[in-house]
């Protein structure tokens, strides 16, 4: 294994794979399976774990590879959003926001008005998106409900509607 660059990933869970179902004495555990990986896919990987799972209806324990990239956090930033415009109460988050006072240099001041500004907005719309979406779900849930009364009783005609 070490040869062909193949290195064993370890095992969290059961320590074998295989069982031969008996009991007691007579009972023997050993670990066949493995998972082997070469130094590259580890280096691309990051964390590879692989987890003996319990065995059920056979002598074998399966096993899985479960592999996680760690993740480095990119700072958020927050663009203008056309749609803003389209909010009426845009214009009063935003000239709320531009009256307070700020402490610093002009630069400083003028940076904290927008970024105060953006966030506003930002929470703002997804505050709004989420309405949105719960309405939409609550209209979908209803379109489902009159398809199944129309798939009971036949096309609906405007009085049986409301």
């Amino acid at each position: 294994m070490n040869d062909n660059d193949y290195h064993d990933v370890g095992v969290v869970g059961p320590r074998y794979t295989w069982c031969n179902n008996k009991v007691g004495s007579g009972r023997i555990l050993k670990r066949f399976d493995s998972c082997l990986l070469n130094s590259m896919a580890l280096q691309n990987i990051q964390i590879a774990v692989v987890r003996h799972l319990a065995r059920v209806a056979s002598d074998h324990f399966p096993i899985v590879l479960k592999l996680f990239e760690v993740s480095i956090r990119m700072r958020r930033y927050i663009k203008f959003e056309e749609v803003w415009l389209s909010f009426k109460i845009a214009a009063h988050i935003v000239s709320k926001g531009w009256k307070k006072n700020y402490v610093g240099d002009d630069m400083e001041v003028l940076n904290k008005k927008y970024k105060r500004n953006l966030n506003d907005l930002f929470y703002y719309s997804k505050n709004k998106l989420k309405d949105f979406s719960s309405e939409k779900e609550r209209l979908k849930a209803e379109i489902i409900l009159l398809q199944k009364e129309e798939a009971r009783n036949g096309w609906m005609d405007e009085e049986n509607l409301w």
